[in-house]
């Protein structure tokens, strides 16, 4: 499956995004707070941040950033939605990949 993004005249192809753009968006986007759905949490952010983040997923940095934030934050949050929607196993995957990681780590006591 081949899924396209359009923000703003730009259009994105969903399918072999790194996972170092995964966590440099992660990084970008920060911490959230603790909100009911994805709507609130990506609601909280500011245009720029969440431009940033986009660029990240596609370019490994953010030289997409500007022309991005030419579009409405609405756009923005809407796209951030699709990519997680369409890597949502990949996310589930590398969140239990880093749970056993920091596991192995540090062993909880019992």
């Amino acid at each position: 499956m081949n899924e396209t993004i359009i923000i703003n005249g730009c259009s994105f192809n969903l399918k072999a995004i790194k996972i170092k753009n995964f966590v440099l968006a992660g990084e970008c986007l920060g911490d959230f707070t603790n909100k009911e759905n994805a709507d609130e949490m990506l609601a909280e952010k500011d245009k720029k941040t969440l431009c940033d983040a986009i660029s990240f997923f596609f370019a490994g940095d953010s030289s997409l950033s500007d022309a991005l934030c030419e579009g409405t934050k609405d756009d923005a949050i809407e796209a951030l939605k699709q990519i997680v929607l369409y890597y949502q196993s990949l996310f589930k995957r590398a969140s239990l990949m880093a749970k056993s990681v920091s596991l192995m780590a540090a062993k909880p006591k019992i």
